[in-house]
């Protein structure tokens, strides 16, 4: 008498783990990079931002003699309300000149932001003549 043995398809247990293992070690070599791609993004935010900013002080500018100070209609908080990665400020606001300052806000993760050349980006600045303080972060 012949004994058949039925055939049996799918995958085992062992096969299973292996494809766990390796799609663990691809992510876990993939995530850092997808971490630093998403702050750079927040960042690019945060110089737009910056930008717009010193647009809206031109055009305060020429119509007044002065640019505008702290508690003004042209600071990023007021064109987006609670801004969760960054605390924006203008300080050194006289007549002729400003800097705006775009800082990361205390226990967020954009503290660790960092240029291609390992500058922290933590704070990125703006001033009137368009001089943008660490220009690594501005590229």
């Amino acid at each position: 008498m012949k004994t058949y043995k039925k055939k049996r398809s799918g995958f085992t247990i062992i096969e299973l783990m292996i494809v766990i293992v390796i799609v663990a070690i691809l992510v876990s070599l993939a995530y850092p990079s997808y971490v630093q791609y998403i702050r750079k993004a927040k960042r690019g935010e945060a110089q737009q931002l910056l930008l717009n900013w010193a647009i809206n002080q031109e055009i305060w500018r020429s119509n007044n003699i002065s640019y505008n100070g702290v508690t003004d209609t042209t600071s990023p908080d007021y064109i987006i309300p609670g801004h969760d990665d960054y605390d924006f400020t203008p300080s050194n606001v006289t007549a002729a000149s400003y800097t705006l300052q775009a800082a990361a806000k205390s226990g967020n993760d954009q503290q660790n932001d960092e240029a291609r050349n390992g500058t922290s980006c933590a704070t990125i600045t703006l001033t009137q003549r368009g001089e943008k303080d660490d220009p690594a972060c501005w590229d």
